[in-house]
């Protein structure tokens, strides 16, 4: 039955897929609905859904590593409740569309990440994550394929859990001639180079942190909010130059090529004396300099191109602090920088949505450029939830 259901699905030419993804404690749950024939697309409905209270401080006792406040009970209670969450918030969704495309060909399912990082075994390092949410439970409400655990088979392939949305990507920027930067700012700062004319993709890389140590500033200066939405509190403070080109030089940093982080990876910053001895709105200037600072520096270094990118579409939380793009314009001066909005796509969506352009492309027979570890495990981009 299932093998037959996917191959019925294969043979759609028009396809209308359902993405459905878990963000961080302030970016809640949403949901984008789209058609696509593999090649142009177009945004039928959106929705969001903010986190219950609960949650929120569970992801945040989870970010903080520090565990004695949760409870064994939390655990089942968040894969259940975002279970739910995910199904309501695909309901809000198609409940905006007419009766004649309200149902989807497949549901694609990014899952909440509680949390990722090295884990040692018989002295070998290996990325592993933690997650969320049961697809299964979304297949088997709305009687349709779900793709999901995108992370989890990436890692059983040897790479580090990144999605494969460039397929996607280009797919996006098929709108955009020539060379385009996309620049994610969530907890981590994610810097994608496309040239559409030669369909190559010269940089894609994690550059450093997103909002992850904002937000922990914030929350000791506001108590109530844990993140600084609009870079308010940072334009408050002054940014200690000396500070940042040391935070900027870290080794870390320093290194050349592709770069992965763990949940985590920068928490050592905070502790630093030298920060954390700074007034709260000079340090959380400094550590939102440092975020737009890591993001030119990593493209100075690795973009190789004489000619450079013709514009920078931003997406991801972080996109609504004005503080980092000021800085972000100050660093990349000539480049105009502009949301993922002026192409109609909502700002913390653009992952997702690539990765839902990908996962289509690929039920087309598009070959998805996949993870070639020592010792692979699987060959698949995901995994299909029949129902």
């Amino acid at each position: 039955m299932s093998v037959a259901r996917i191959s019925k699905l294969k043979k759609i030419k028009n396809r209308r897929c359902l993405v459905v993804s878990c963000g961080g404690s302030q970016g809640g749950i949403q949901c984008l609905y789209f058609t696509s024939n593999g090649q142009t697309w177009e945004i039928l409905a959106h929705s969001k859904i903010s986190y219950p209270q609960r949650i929120t401080a569970i992801q945040e006792i989870l970010n903080s590593g520090s565990l004695s406040d949760l409870n064994p009970s939390d655990l089942p209670y968040l894969d259940f409740k975002v279970s739910q969450l995910m199904l309501e918030c695909i309901k809000t969704t198609l409940v905006q569309t007419s009766r004649s495309v309200s149902t989807p060909h497949l549901v694609v399912v990014n899952k909440m990440t509680l949390w990722k990082c090295l884990t040692e075994e018989n002295c070998q390092q290996t990325y592993w994550d933690i997650s969320a949410g049961d697809p299964q439970f979304i297949a088997s409400s709305l009687n349709t394929p779900v793709y999901s655990d995108f992370t989890r088979n990436n890692l059983l392939a040897g790479g580090t859990g990144a999605f494969p949305v460039n397929p996607g990507n280009r797919i996006i920027l098929s709108k955009c001639p020539g060379i385009t930067m996309l620049l994610n700012i969530g907890i981590f700062s994610h810097l994608t180079i496309i040239d559409t004319s030669r369909s190559t993709v010269p940089v894609d890389s994690i550059t450093g942190p997103g909002t992850c140590l904002i937000d922990k500033v914030a929350k000791s200066i506001l108590e109530v909010e844990s993140f600084d939405r609009d870079g308010n509190l940072a334009s408050m403070g002054k940014v200690d130059g000396e500070l940042l080109n040391t935070l900027a030089s870290a080794p870390w940093f320093a290194k050349n090529g592709e770069k992965a982080a763990s949940s985590g990876q920068f928490d050592y910053i905070l502790n630093i004396p030298e920060v954390s001895k700074l007034p709260p709105h000079d340090r959380i200037a400094t550590l939102t300099a440092l975020t737009a600072r890591s993001i030119y520096d990593y493209y100075r270094t690795e973009y190789k191109d004489n000619t450079p990118p013709e514009r920078i579409l931003i997406s991801g939380g972080g996109t609504n602090n004005l503080t980092i793009q000021e800085y972000l314009k100050t660093y990349f001066q000539a480049i105009p920088i502009s949301s993922i909005e002026t192409l109609s796509i909502p700002v913390e969506m653009r992952i997702p949505f690539a990765l839902g352009l990908t996962v289509n492309a690929s039920i087309s027979g598009v070959t998805v450029p996949f993870e070639n570890g020592t010792a692979p495990k699987v060959t698949s981009i995901g995994r299909w939830y029949i129902p």
